[in-house]
Parts: structure tokens; C-alpha cells; sequence
């Protein structure tokens, strides 16, 4: 349907190029012929030719691109900002409209004329001639503009051209927490590119400028949810591909409590209310759970739509359909041992005498040390590494450092149903993730699994009356996958909240691929110093 909308708009502008040329005598079928209908453009507006080779450069080419649609409406009379704005935004419009134009006349090719009066500005002010002042004044074709009027129209664009790089093209990301270290570290700051999987079109289209869903100083939402798109992507440059770093929406962020951290947050909350309830079956009513928990935290919740659920970023370790297992630590994808890159890193207890400051100073970015309980309760002494560095503080500092596993069957894991799924971080699964297309029965060992998927993410009604399931008010047995899923692990696998917490990530909460880090400040902050080595290093973290 993406293509096809994009498609429509594309012949569209055409034609409205298409007309255009055809009131300035060029052969309107070159209109119609990619490439060459934009070198074409070039010279109508007085451009170099070579300009068209850069509208393929990427963040470049939005640039040269705006600019060639704003020659285009000068160099036909038309000077107003919001005509310059109007074009730049909605080309598959604007271009049509000027075609249409019966009054429409042409100037000149305004980047010739424009550069041509720079330049004999530029003498006549070096040589202090008001005569030629005077009448490069009076020549000038343009409408003279105040200086606020100039700063403000320059401000405008400016937001509005980093607003639209943001939204469809490139976002900058920052790692707030340790869930990815050994590849990604906290105060790492990336470059996300929203383009490689498919630009998403906003699904909250109005909404503050360059804000995601928070406003500074006052903590409110900066967006408005008067007016909402369903979900559509631009073409993808690739897919998601198994073990790529992704940035999506936090997939349990449409209900938040504001301030909360995530073992804190609303979901979470539920269902260990739900917990408390479980000896008494009056009580324990899911629903009912929910009502109660919105009404008492009502001043601090906030319902979010997907496009402005909170960033996470974690690697994707499943893919559409792929089998996921994690066997005593070990992540088996389609029952085959997962590849060990060198940023996977685990908890390990550590036996010896040894000086946490010492051993963070001498091995750096390479593991951190922490205290950690085991699976019943007991401290030890703990350091999150990969087995590369496990060997080397063996040999090189003479302790004893073994694999600590989290075994813990506890109910924050997905799906949340030891009667079904005794799982934990450590022995996990295995699981299928769903993809388009999949026919899931239901059942009450199914439901846990699945009911998040069909009423949350595929927003349909789901009933349980009388051992019989309902979906939109019809009686059925089995429910169809509308959607592709993915499944993400943190590389700092025994510190990370990730899909084993709250399950499968849906496509349309997919956000970007990492492409690298432009800057790393150590723990966060400035203060502390920048790690110089990071810089401009690739995200993938293969």
C-alpha cells in the first residue's frame, strides 16, 4: 500500500512538472524521465547540472533538493515563505497547482540571477560606487524583506529542515543505560538512521518541533493525539537482519507512570497487584487491577501511541518466525548456538583479592565491576565482561572467575505464567516469534503468549466467557497474525531488560538502524571526559 501511495504522489509531481515546462517551451516528455527531467530543472532554474548527482546523497540531498523547488517557485514570481514552505513540503501539491496557474510567468533561471547580482554587488561595494549601488537596487527583481522578517524566515526553515531530517531520515540517540555495554556504552552518542528499514510515517503527526514526547521544564506530553495516522513505511533500504543493533519503541511504554523507572512502571505494577490478588479469585480480576491502579496514579500516567513510546535500543536476536532458545546462558537461534560477538558480555563471580578501582583503571571500557545477589539472595562480587577478558584476568591477575547464571523463575518474565513457563534469563524458551501470517490457537497455556499481541499491538477486542474466546464480539478458537515481531536481547545479557521481560517488539515500533557514534562522554558526562577512541566507530557491534 506504502509503495503504491508513494507511487501515486511521485506521477503526480510529474505531471505538475509536466506542465510547468510546458509554459516555458521545453519538451514536456522530459518531464516524465528521472534524471534527465532534474538536469533539465537545473537549467531552468539557472542551477549547475551537477547539482543533480547530489540530490543521491544522503541528509545532502533533502537539502539540494528543497532549494531546487524553491528556485523553482522564484524563478515563477512566487517569493512568499509559505509558498517556498508549501512546495517543499507537499511537491505532489504545489507543483500541480503552479502548472495549473493561468496567470503563472516566468522570471528568469533565479540562481543565475541571484548569483549574477551578488557578484555585482560585491564590486560595486568594494569600490564604493552608490551609482551602481543605486541601480542594482532599483534592478533587483527580488522583494526587499526587514531583518526580522529575514531571521525569522530562516529560523522557521531551519526547525522545519532539521524537524523533517529527525522524523524521516536520521536521529541523534543517546545510551542512557549499561543493557548494551561491550558494544555500546553510557554517554555513547549515535547517529540513528530511520531510512535503511523504511522511513515511518508519523502516526502522531502534531506535535512539537524536535521534541519526542516530553516538554522541557514542565514534564507535559508535546504532542497532541487529536489527530492519528495508521501505520505506513517508506520502502526500506534492508530489512531487520538477525544480530543488528535496533532502536524501536519501548513496546510496553503505551501506559507510563512519569518518573517511574521500568521495574517500577505501570505494566509491571499490574501484574505484580495481580500477584498479590492470586488467593483470592474475587479479586483477581485483571481489569478491575487496571482501573484501580489508573485511578489512584492518575495525576502520573500518560497513554502514549506508539511513535512516542520511549527509545530502547537492544540487538535484534530473532527475526520473523525464528525459534528462540536460551540453554543454561547459552542463545540458540533455529536451535544453532548464537554467534559470540566480543560485545556480549555476562555476570561472572569473582574469587580472589583483587581492587575494583585498580582493575577498572587497568582494563577500562572493557568490563565493569558490581556487587550482585545470587539465585537465592546471597552477595558476591561481580564482573560483567566477555570471556576474552575472562581468560586475561585468570592468567594476567590470578583470580577465579566463573560464569554466574540467573536461574531465578521469577514472574517478571515473559510471559509471566509459571504455571506454563517456568523460565529465567539464563534457561529460556523456547519460544517462536510470530510473524505475518502465523495461526495461533488459543488456549489458557497459549493466551499469556499471545493476548498482549492481539489486543495491544493489533488493537482487537479479546473476551474469555464460559471457557470460550471471543475476538470483536465473534466466537472463535484460533487468531491470525497481523503483523511481523522481532525478538531483542541487550548485549550486557545478565543486566538488561529486554524481550525476555516483556516479550515480542512489533514492526511498526521499529524505529532505526545505529549507524555510529559521533560522540562519548564517560558516565554520561562532560565533567568526566570524552572517550576520544569512540568516536566515529560503527554501532553494529560485529
Amino acid at each position: 500500500m506504502t509503495f503504491i501511495i508513494l507511487g501515486i504522489a511521485y506521477l503526480i509531481t510529474r505531471l505538475g512538472l509536466y506542465k510547468i515546462f510546458e509554459k516555458v517551451d521545453i519538451p514536456t516528455w522530459k518531464a516524465l524521465i528521472p534524471i534527465y527531467s532534474e538536469l533539465e530543472w537545473c537549467k531552468l532554474v539557472g542551477r549547475p547540472t551537477w547539482h543533480v548527482i547530489m540530490l543521491f546523497v544522503p541528509i545532502v540531498g533533502f537539502f539540494i533538493g528543497a532549494g531546487m523547488l524553491i528556485d523553482l517557485c522564484k524563478s515563477f514570481k512566487r517569493f512568499g515563505f509559505w509558498q517556498h514552505a508549501a512546495a517543499v513540503t507537499f511537491p505532489f501539491i504545489y507543483l500541480p497547482l503552479m502548472g495549473m496557474d493561468k496567470n503563472l510567468s516566468f522570471l528568469g533561471p533565479v540562481w543565475s540571477i541571484q548569483k549574477d547580482l551578488k557578484k555585482r554587488y560585491k564590486i560595486a561595494q568594494k569600490t564604493k560606487d552608490k551609482k551602481a549601488l543605486k541601480a542594482l537596487t532599483k534592478e533587483n527583481p527580488f522583494p526587499k524583506k526587514g531583518l526580522a522578517r529575514e531571521w525569522s524566515e530562516s529560523i522557521i526553515f531551519a526547525v522545519f529542515a532539521a524537524h523533517f531530517i529527525r522524523m524521516f531520515l536520521i536521529e541523534a540517540y543517546t545510551i542512557p543505560t549499561e543493557s548494551m555495554e561491550g558494544s555500546l556504552l553510557v554517554g555513547d552518542f549515535l547517529f540513528v538512521s530511520k531510512a535503511h528499514y523504511g522511513s515511518r510515517m508519523p502516526m502522531t503527526p502534531v506535535s512539537f518541533p524536535l521534541l519526542h514526547n516530553t516538554m522541557p521544564f514542565t514534564g507535559g506530553e508535546s504532542y497532541s493525539k487529536s489527530v492519528k495516522w495508521g501505520y505506513h513505511r517508506a520502502p526500506a533500504i534492508q530489512n531487520v537482519e538477525r544480530y543488528d543493533p535496533v532502536v524501536f519503541n519501548y513496546p510496553e511504554g503505551d501506559t507510563i507512570i512519569k518518573g517511574a523507572a521500568y521495574p517500577e512502571d505501570y505494566h509491571n505494577m499490574v501484574r505484580q497487584t495481580e500477584i498479590a490478588y492470586t488467593s483470592d479469585n474475587s479479586n483477581n480480576d485483571p481489569d478491575k487491577v487496571r482501573k484501580a491502579l489508573l485511578r489512584k496514579l492518575k495525576s502520573r500516567i500518560a497513554i502514549r501511541p506508539v511513535d512516542k513510546r520511549d527509545h530502547y535500543i537492544k540487538r535484534c536476536v530473532g527475526i520473523p518466525g525464528d525459534k528462540i532458545q536460551v540453554d543454561n546462558g547459552i542463545l540458540k537461534v533455529n536451535d544453532e548456538v548464537a554467534p559470540m560477538l566480543d560485545g556480549i558480555w555476562y555476570e561472572h563471580k569473582v574469587e580472589g583479592d583483587f581492587s575494583p578501582r585498580v582493575l577498572t583503571k587497568k582494563y577500562g571500557d572493557l568490563l565493569s565491576i558490581d556487587k550482585a545477589r545470587d539465585n537465592v539472595g546471597q552477595p558476591f562480587n561481580a564482573i560483567y565482561t566477555n570471556p576474552k577478558i575472562v581468560e586475561r584476568l585468570e592468567k594476567e591477575e590470578g583470580l577465579k572467575v566463573n560464569r554466574h547464571l540467573d536461574l531465578a523463575t521469577e514472574q517478571k518474565i515473559f510471559p509471566y505464567d509459571r504455571r506454563y513457563y517456568k523460565w529465567s534469563n539464563d534457561n529460556y524458551g523456547p519460544i517462536t516469534v510470530p510473524k505475518r501470517g502465523d495461526v495461533i490457537q488459543l488456549s489458557p497455556e497459549t493466551l499469556p503468549m499471545y493476548e498482549r499481541i492481539i489486543t495491544a499491538y493489533e488493537e482487537h477486542k479479546l473476551e474469555r466467557k464460559d471457557g470460550k474466546y471471543y475476538i470483536d464480539d465473534k466466537e472463535t478458537s484460533e487468531y491470525t497474525i497481523e503483523m511481523n515481531y522481532y525478538w531483542m536481547m541487550g548485549d550486557n545479557r545478565n543486566r538488561s531488560a529486554d524481550s525476555r521481560s516483556w516479550g515480542f517488539v512489533p514492526e511498526d515500533h521499529i524505529v532505526g538502524k545505529p549507524l555510529f557514534v559521533w560522540l562519548s562522554l564517560k558516565n554520561g558526562r562532560l565533567a568526566d571526559g570524552v572517550r576520544w577512541d569512540r568516536l566515529f566507530m560503527g554501532a553494529s557491534g560485529k
